[in-house]
């Protein structure tokens, strides 16, 4: 591309008056002025494939420890970090994956290859879920029995131990500022717990009474404003 540059121009005939000339100079792009614009273009990430998504997710399985809670924030930064899906989508489909029965991270493992790429997705998914940790488990348990008592893997197994819970808490810390937390939700949810750990005896008879409740409260509460 050129650009057109106006300027002047004395003529050496008439030194008072000057001429109009038209030159044409090349147009220069942000990556040739150098210190005059630090605008990088970030290169597009390659679209996700069953193939890309089993090998995620199977790395992804075979080396966590701590099970679905531990599994899915991990699934989840892998997901954003690929540029495959946001962390606010991603965690939409794992609240979703927590209404059908079995482990959620499979669940969400399977709502997550349907999303990116249908049928072969969650084909692909399902399996990278499933077949590392059994190759895993019945790989390593028995060197784990063996070698149980032996210092560096006890430390290894405590540290893993440790890591568990903050993972955990990062998840439950990104779901929570996702919703939005009123006062009379803090009372009904801390109400309910009190009456949980108090009487964990008549807990499913309480999950099911309060359940409607809460979505009465809630609507009253929304009419009320």
């Amino acid at each position: 591309m050129k650009k057109l540059l106006f300027k002047k121009k004395k003529d050496q005939g008439i030194p008072s008056q000057g001429l109009l000339t038209i030159e044409a100079v090349p147009d220069i792009s942000p990556q040739d002025r150098g210190s005059t614009s630090s605008t990088k273009k970030i290169p597009p990430q390659p679209p996700a494939t069953p193939w890309k998504l089993f090998l995620l997710f199977a790395q992804i399985t075979t080396v966590t420890l701590g099970g679905g809670y531990v599994i899915v924030p991990v699934m989840g930064g892998a997901l954003e970090k690929k540029g495959w899906m946001g962390e606010e989508r991603f965690y939409d489909i794992f609240a979703r994956a927590q209404l059908f029965p079995g482990p959620f991270a499979l669940s969400t493992a399977l709502l997550v290859g349907a999303e990116l790429c249908g049928f072969w997705g969650a084909f692909a998914a399902f399996w990278a879920v499933l077949l590392p940790p059994f190759v895993v488990i019945v790989g390593v348990s028995k060197l784990l029995l063996t070698y149980q008592e032996v210092p560096q893997v006890q430390a290894f197994l405590q540290g893993a131990g440790a890591v568990v819970p903050g993972v955990i808490a990062a998840m439950i810390w990104k779901n929570l500022k996702r919703f939005p937390w009123r006062i009379h939700r803090l009372i009904a949810l801390g109400s309910l717990t009190v009456l949980l750990i108090l009487l964990p005896a008549y807990s499913i008879y309480l999950l099911l009474g309060a359940l409607p409740l809460l979505y009465w409260w809630e609507g009253l509460w929304k009419s009320s404003k």
